[in-house]
Protein backbone atom coordinates (compact mmCIF):
# COMPACT_ATOMS: atom_id res chain seq x y z
CA UNK A 1 0.00 0.00 0.00
CA UNK A 2 3.15 2.41 1.14
CA UNK A 3 4.23 1.93 -2.99
CA UNK A 4 0.60 2.64 -4.54
CA UNK A 5 0.39 6.43 -2.62
CA UNK A 6 3.86 7.37 -2.80
CA UNK A 7 5.34 5.77 -6.06
CA UNK A 8 5.02 8.10 -8.95
CA UNK A 9 4.43 5.45 -11.72
CA UNK A 10 1.38 4.14 -9.59
CA UNK A 11 -2.13 5.19 -10.43
CA UNK A 12 -3.04 6.01 -7.03
CA UNK A 13 0.00 8.31 -6.78
CA UNK A 14 -0.86 11.19 -4.37
CA UNK A 15 1.10 14.73 -5.12
CA UNK A 16 0.98 15.96 -2.17
CA UNK A 17 3.61 13.24 -0.78
CA UNK A 18 6.56 14.72 0.93
CA UNK A 19 10.32 13.99 -0.55
CA UNK A 20 12.77 12.50 1.60
CA UNK A 21 16.22 13.73 0.84
CA UNK A 22 18.52 10.88 0.51
CA UNK A 23 20.77 10.74 3.70
CA UNK A 24 24.79 10.25 3.16
CA UNK A 25 26.47 7.13 5.28
CA UNK A 26 28.50 7.76 8.03
CA UNK A 27 32.05 7.45 6.52
CA UNK A 28 34.28 4.93 7.61
CA UNK A 29 37.53 5.76 9.66
CA UNK A 30 40.41 5.58 8.15
CA UNK A 31 41.99 2.40 8.22
CA UNK A 32 45.10 2.24 10.87
CA UNK A 33 48.40 0.28 10.55
CA UNK A 34 47.97 -3.00 11.56
CA UNK A 35 49.48 -3.49 15.01
CA UNK A 36 51.09 -6.62 16.49
CA UNK A 37 49.57 -8.86 19.05
CA UNK A 38 51.31 -9.38 22.06
CA UNK A 39 51.62 -12.90 23.54
CA UNK A 40 49.43 -12.80 25.89
CA UNK A 41 46.72 -11.43 23.72
CA UNK A 42 47.81 -13.64 21.22
CA UNK A 43 46.89 -16.93 23.52
CA UNK A 44 43.76 -15.67 24.44
CA UNK A 45 42.80 -14.85 21.15
CA UNK A 46 43.36 -18.32 19.48
CA UNK A 47 41.83 -20.06 22.82
CA UNK A 48 38.57 -18.06 22.79
CA UNK A 49 38.31 -17.85 18.66
CA UNK A 50 36.90 -21.58 17.17
CA UNK A 51 39.04 -23.24 14.86
CA UNK A 52 36.94 -25.87 12.85
CA UNK A 53 39.89 -26.98 10.69
CA UNK A 54 41.59 -27.86 13.70
CA UNK A 55 38.95 -29.66 15.33
CA UNK A 56 38.54 -31.07 12.25
CA UNK A 57 41.86 -31.72 11.58
CA UNK A 58 42.44 -33.35 15.00
CA UNK A 59 39.54 -35.44 14.30
CA UNK A 60 41.35 -36.92 11.52
CA UNK A 61 44.95 -37.22 13.20
CA UNK A 62 44.80 -40.85 13.36
CA UNK A 63 45.57 -41.74 17.55
CA UNK A 64 49.35 -43.53 17.86
CA UNK A 65 48.95 -47.15 19.12
CA UNK A 66 49.73 -47.92 22.45
CA UNK A 67 53.17 -49.89 22.44
CA UNK A 68 52.83 -53.78 22.87
CA UNK A 69 54.13 -55.31 25.91
CA UNK A 70 57.94 -56.40 25.87
CA UNK A 71 58.18 -60.89 25.45
CA UNK A 72 59.94 -61.89 27.97
CA UNK A 73 62.79 -64.46 27.70
CA UNK A 74 61.13 -66.68 30.33
CA UNK A 75 58.06 -68.52 29.65
CA UNK A 76 54.81 -67.12 31.14
CA UNK A 77 56.23 -63.81 32.30
CA UNK A 78 55.48 -60.62 30.42
CA UNK A 79 57.25 -57.40 30.92
CA UNK A 80 54.73 -54.16 31.98
CA UNK A 81 53.86 -51.50 29.61
CA UNK A 82 55.80 -48.21 30.16
CA UNK A 83 56.12 -44.88 28.16
CA UNK A 84 58.71 -44.73 25.39
CA UNK A 85 60.62 -42.30 26.78
CA UNK A 86 61.57 -44.33 30.39
CA UNK A 87 64.55 -46.34 29.86
CA UNK A 88 65.65 -49.08 32.59
CA UNK A 89 67.24 -46.81 34.74
CA UNK A 90 64.98 -44.59 35.11
CA UNK A 91 62.22 -46.88 35.92
CA UNK A 92 64.30 -47.90 38.90
CA UNK A 93 64.99 -44.64 40.06
CA UNK A 94 61.37 -43.59 40.23
CA UNK A 95 60.93 -46.79 42.19
CA UNK A 96 63.66 -46.05 44.74
CA UNK A 97 62.89 -42.88 44.46
CA UNK A 98 59.46 -43.30 46.07
CA UNK A 99 60.04 -46.06 48.48
CA UNK A 100 62.80 -43.99 50.12
CA UNK A 101 60.38 -40.53 49.91
CA UNK A 102 59.15 -42.42 53.11
CA UNK A 103 61.49 -43.10 55.67
CA UNK A 104 65.51 -42.75 54.91
CA UNK A 105 67.96 -43.76 56.96
CA UNK A 106 71.42 -41.76 57.24
CA UNK A 107 74.41 -43.88 56.41
CA UNK A 108 76.29 -41.99 59.28
CA UNK A 109 75.32 -40.52 62.95
CA UNK A 110 75.68 -36.82 63.22
CA UNK A 111 78.79 -35.96 64.78
CA UNK A 112 79.11 -35.66 68.23
CA UNK A 113 75.94 -38.69 69.01
CA UNK A 114 76.42 -41.86 70.19
CA UNK A 115 74.16 -44.90 70.93
CA UNK A 116 74.09 -44.97 74.34
CA UNK A 117 73.78 -48.74 76.16
CA UNK A 118 70.09 -50.13 76.84
CA UNK A 119 71.92 -51.62 79.94
CA UNK A 120 74.13 -49.69 82.60
CA UNK A 121 78.04 -50.15 81.53
CA UNK A 122 80.23 -53.14 82.33
CA UNK A 123 82.46 -52.65 85.75
CA UNK A 124 85.73 -54.63 86.22
CA UNK A 125 85.44 -55.07 90.23
CA UNK A 126 88.49 -54.58 92.52
CA UNK A 127 90.43 -58.11 92.80
CA UNK A 128 89.31 -58.70 96.33
CA UNK A 129 85.50 -58.46 95.15
CA UNK A 130 85.81 -60.88 92.42
CA UNK A 131 86.14 -64.90 92.52
CA UNK A 132 89.99 -66.33 93.65
CA UNK A 133 91.99 -67.07 90.37
CA UNK A 134 96.20 -67.77 90.64
CA UNK A 135 96.51 -65.21 87.85
CA UNK A 136 94.56 -62.18 88.96
CA UNK A 137 94.29 -62.60 92.39
CA UNK A 138 97.36 -61.34 94.37
CA UNK A 139 96.28 -63.20 97.68
CA UNK A 140 93.83 -65.57 98.59
CA UNK A 141 90.89 -63.53 100.79
CA UNK A 142 89.04 -65.12 103.85
CA UNK A 143 85.90 -63.89 104.89
CA UNK A 144 83.41 -65.81 106.83
CA UNK A 145 80.29 -64.11 106.09
CA UNK A 146 79.22 -65.28 109.75
CA UNK A 147 81.55 -62.99 111.45
CA UNK A 148 82.30 -59.21 111.60
CA UNK A 149 84.22 -57.67 108.77
CA UNK A 150 87.04 -56.72 111.20
CA UNK A 151 87.62 -60.69 111.21
CA UNK A 152 88.56 -60.48 107.23
CA UNK A 153 92.26 -61.54 106.40
CA UNK A 154 94.89 -62.25 103.64
CA UNK A 155 96.14 -66.26 104.21
CA UNK A 156 98.87 -68.03 102.34
CA UNK A 157 100.81 -71.24 102.84
CA UNK A 158 104.27 -71.31 103.64
CA UNK A 159 106.70 -73.75 105.16
CA UNK A 160 105.61 -72.62 108.74
CA UNK A 161 102.05 -73.41 107.77
CA UNK A 162 98.88 -70.83 107.18
CA UNK A 163 100.12 -67.04 107.21
CA UNK A 164 97.23 -64.47 108.58
CA UNK A 165 97.47 -60.85 108.06
CA UNK A 166 94.44 -58.89 108.94
CA UNK A 167 93.72 -56.38 106.10
CA UNK A 168 94.59 -52.58 106.43
CA UNK A 169 92.65 -49.53 106.24
CA UNK A 170 94.09 -49.26 103.20
CA UNK A 171 92.96 -52.30 101.67
CA UNK A 172 89.54 -51.70 102.71
CA UNK A 173 88.88 -48.25 101.42
CA UNK A 174 90.14 -49.16 97.94
CA UNK A 175 87.79 -48.28 95.44
CA UNK A 176 85.05 -51.19 94.30
CA UNK A 177 85.39 -50.64 90.36
CA UNK A 178 87.79 -49.06 88.17
CA UNK A 179 84.93 -46.28 87.60
CA UNK A 180 83.02 -44.34 90.20
CA UNK A 181 80.35 -46.70 91.49
CA UNK A 182 77.40 -45.01 93.71
CA UNK A 183 75.11 -47.90 93.77
CA UNK A 184 75.00 -51.86 93.24
CA UNK A 185 72.66 -54.64 93.87
CA UNK A 186 73.83 -58.01 94.98
CA UNK A 187 71.37 -60.81 94.72
CA UNK A 188 71.74 -63.68 96.40
CA UNK A 189 69.84 -67.37 96.74
CA UNK A 190 69.42 -70.61 98.31
CA UNK A 191 66.58 -72.87 98.72
CA UNK A 192 63.62 -71.18 99.22
CA UNK A 193 65.44 -67.97 100.67
CA UNK A 194 65.84 -64.88 98.02
CA UNK A 195 67.73 -61.60 98.85
CA UNK A 196 69.02 -58.61 97.77
CA UNK A 197 71.54 -56.38 99.28
CA UNK A 198 71.69 -52.60 98.33
CA UNK A 199 74.88 -51.10 98.62
CA UNK A 200 75.07 -47.34 98.34
CA UNK A 201 77.75 -44.54 98.80
CA UNK A 202 77.35 -41.40 96.88
CA UNK A 203 80.93 -40.81 97.21
CA UNK A 204 81.85 -43.91 95.29
CA UNK A 205 81.68 -47.73 96.97
CA UNK A 206 84.62 -49.12 98.87
CA UNK A 207 85.34 -52.80 99.13
CA UNK A 208 84.48 -52.06 102.82
CA UNK A 209 81.48 -50.98 101.80
CA UNK A 210 80.46 -54.39 99.97
CA UNK A 211 81.67 -56.47 103.05
CA UNK A 212 80.12 -54.38 105.12
CA UNK A 213 76.66 -54.67 103.45
CA UNK A 214 76.93 -58.50 102.90
CA UNK A 215 77.24 -58.99 106.70
CA UNK A 216 74.88 -56.65 107.88
CA UNK A 217 72.05 -58.52 105.00
CA UNK A 218 72.58 -62.31 106.78
CA UNK A 219 73.19 -60.95 110.13
CA UNK A 220 69.12 -60.25 110.72
CA UNK A 221 66.80 -62.85 112.78
CA UNK A 222 64.35 -64.54 110.18
CA UNK A 223 60.89 -62.99 110.08
CA UNK A 224 57.91 -65.20 110.73
CA UNK A 225 57.59 -65.63 106.99
CA UNK A 226 60.60 -66.60 106.24
CA UNK A 227 60.48 -69.40 109.35
CA UNK A 228 57.46 -70.58 107.74
CA UNK A 229 59.33 -71.58 104.51
CA UNK A 230 62.31 -73.49 106.25
CA UNK A 231 61.11 -77.76 105.25
CA UNK A 232 60.37 -79.49 108.79
CA UNK A 233 62.85 -82.17 107.82
CA UNK A 234 66.01 -79.68 107.97
CA UNK A 235 65.34 -78.00 110.83
CA UNK A 236 67.52 -80.01 112.75
CA UNK A 237 70.33 -78.87 110.52
CA UNK A 238 69.30 -75.07 110.64
CA UNK A 239 69.50 -75.63 114.42
CA UNK A 240 72.80 -77.02 114.86
CA UNK A 241 74.29 -74.45 112.05
CA UNK A 242 72.62 -71.69 114.79
CA UNK A 243 74.18 -73.50 118.07
CA UNK A 244 77.45 -73.41 116.45
CA UNK A 245 77.31 -69.61 115.60
CA UNK A 246 76.36 -68.82 118.81
CA UNK A 247 79.31 -70.76 120.01
CA UNK A 248 82.16 -69.10 118.02
CA UNK A 249 80.53 -65.87 118.50
CA UNK A 250 82.88 -62.94 119.41
CA UNK A 251 80.16 -62.25 122.55
CA UNK A 252 78.53 -64.04 125.09
CA UNK A 253 76.77 -67.13 123.48
CA UNK A 254 73.50 -66.54 125.29
CA UNK A 255 72.88 -63.06 123.87
CA UNK A 256 73.03 -64.60 120.50
CA UNK A 257 70.82 -67.39 121.46
CA UNK A 258 68.03 -65.44 122.52
CA UNK A 259 68.02 -63.38 118.99
CA UNK A 260 67.04 -66.55 117.35
CA UNK A 261 67.60 -67.76 114.18
CA UNK A 262 69.13 -65.61 111.46
CA UNK A 263 69.58 -65.69 107.83
CA UNK A 264 73.10 -66.58 108.16
CA UNK A 265 72.06 -70.01 110.19
CA UNK A 266 69.95 -70.70 107.19
CA UNK A 267 73.23 -71.45 105.05
CA UNK A 268 74.44 -74.43 107.03
CA UNK A 269 78.51 -74.27 107.47
CA UNK A 270 78.62 -72.87 103.48
CA UNK A 271 79.26 -69.14 104.54
CA UNK A 272 82.67 -68.47 103.03
CA UNK A 273 82.81 -65.58 100.16
CA UNK A 274 83.56 -66.58 96.79
CA UNK A 275 83.61 -63.47 94.82
CA UNK A 276 81.18 -61.77 92.99
CA UNK A 277 79.98 -62.52 89.20
CA UNK A 278 77.68 -60.62 86.68
CA UNK A 279 75.70 -63.36 84.20
CA UNK A 280 74.43 -60.13 82.13
CA UNK A 281 76.80 -57.03 81.50
CA UNK A 282 75.38 -54.26 83.12
CA UNK A 283 72.96 -56.38 85.55
CA UNK A 284 73.17 -57.14 88.83
CA UNK A 285 75.68 -59.15 90.84
CA UNK A 286 75.45 -62.33 92.06
CA UNK A 287 77.24 -63.76 95.52
CA UNK A 288 78.74 -66.63 95.71
CA UNK A 289 79.26 -68.47 98.99
CA UNK A 290 80.80 -72.07 99.75
CA UNK A 291 81.86 -74.22 102.59
CA UNK A 292 85.41 -75.16 101.03
CA UNK A 293 88.97 -73.26 100.63
CA UNK A 294 90.29 -73.65 97.11
CA UNK A 295 92.52 -76.23 96.43
CA UNK A 296 95.39 -74.05 95.35
CA UNK A 297 95.77 -72.31 99.16
CA UNK A 298 95.45 -75.78 101.14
Amino acid sequence: MFKTKHDIGSPNYNLNTPKIPPKALPQSPPLMPPRSFSRAEHRSFTMLKPSLSSSTSRAHTPKPSTPQPLKSILKGKTSPPRDSYESDGEVTAAKKGSRNSVYTVPNSLPQHAHLGPMKGPALNLHWKLLPYHPNRSKRFLHFDVAFPTHDIEFRQNSSYGVQRTSLSDADLDKSAADEKLVKMTINFQRGPFEWDIDVKRDKGIRVRDVFEAIYAAFDVPLTPHEKGLIPHHRRAAYEEAFRLRCKLAPGLPIVEQRQGWKRVDMLLHETLFRGLTQPKSGGDWVLNLSGSVPVSTR
